[in-house]
């Protein structure tokens, strides 16, 4: 079987979840928490129109990435039910060893998996993402969609935080072979450490979401505060720090699964 014919397979087995049941509730959920909070656009209707429509955009897109953090815990429930699903529930049920029995080498079905999980998940975000702005407020999310500047800030960020996600998870479900494993050990390591030292110790962990995504939408704020002097330090805690564990976590559970994965 082809790589691309795997990857088809593995995307066709994703989807038998009830993605658009979760796709409504992720953009109604963003639009309440955006509408309980305000407009959360810093401006009146009246200076909206007082500033050119790439000026509008810019605006909106600083004041609204906050919307991106608040898909974290939706990321990781469902991420990490595809990666213990489509992973590590196939392990021990046996369908990676019936798979690996047929003609596919170990590389192309750790990649598949991978990706079939990064890129699902990406795609039900974004599209909740935007769908929840047009729902909050589908003028302003005009400008947004119509300026390719400000619509590719928002897939960045959310890249950075579901390829983090994804990286852990898939990692987790390949080293635990257990579903049950999978999916608590996925969220206790990237829940829970993150909401004891917020909310009981009162600290924050900077190069890991939401934190790092809060850091990445500072590091636009300051083109405007700092007088465009860039925090470097602030973008490469937020974006190259969550890329670079997710890689290493993912390079690591692909090593093992190729050349030390146990199927008996």
């Amino acid at each position: 079987m082809g790589l691309r014919a795997l990857l088809g397979w593995e995307f066709r087995n994703l989807v038998r979840f009830p993605l658009l049941e979760l796709l409504v509730f992720i953009a109604v959920y963003l639009s309440m928490i955006t509408a309980a909070g305000g407009t959360g656009m810093g401006m009146t209707a009246q200076s909206e129109w007082s500033m050119y429509p790439s000026g509008i955009a810019e605006t909106i897109m600083r004041h609204s990435l906050n919307k991106v953090e608040s898909l974290y815990l939706a990321t990781i429930f469902t991420i990490t039910v595809f990666a213990s699903v489509g992973i590590a529930r196939e392990v021990e049920a046996g369908y990676v060893k019936v798979a690996l029995s047929a003609p596919i080498r170990r590389r192309d079905l750790f990649l598949v998996k991978f990706a079939s999980c990064f890129l699902t998940g990406l795609a039900i975000f974004a599209f909740a993402l935007f769908s929840a702005m047009f729902l909050r407020n589908w003028p302003s999310a005009l400008y947004i969609v119509s300026y390719p500047p400000t619509l590719l800030m928002f897939f960045v960020l959310l890249l950075v935080q579901t390829f983090y996600v994804a990286g852990v998870a898939t990692a987790m479900a390949v080293f635990s072979k257990s579903t049950a494993a999978s999916f608590i050990g996925s969220i206790g390591i990237m829940y829970v450490p993150v909401y004891m030292a917020q909310t009981v110790a009162g600290l924050s962990i900077p190069f890991i979401p939401p934190q790092s995504t809060r850091l990445f939408a500072f590091y636009i704020a300051s083109s405007r505060v700092f007088w465009k002097q860039y925090d470097l330090l602030t973008l490469m805690e937020a974006t190259a720090i969550p890329v670079l564990i997710a890689s290493v976590l993912l390079l690591a559970s692909f090593v093992y699964f190729t050349r030390r994965f146990d199927l008996s």
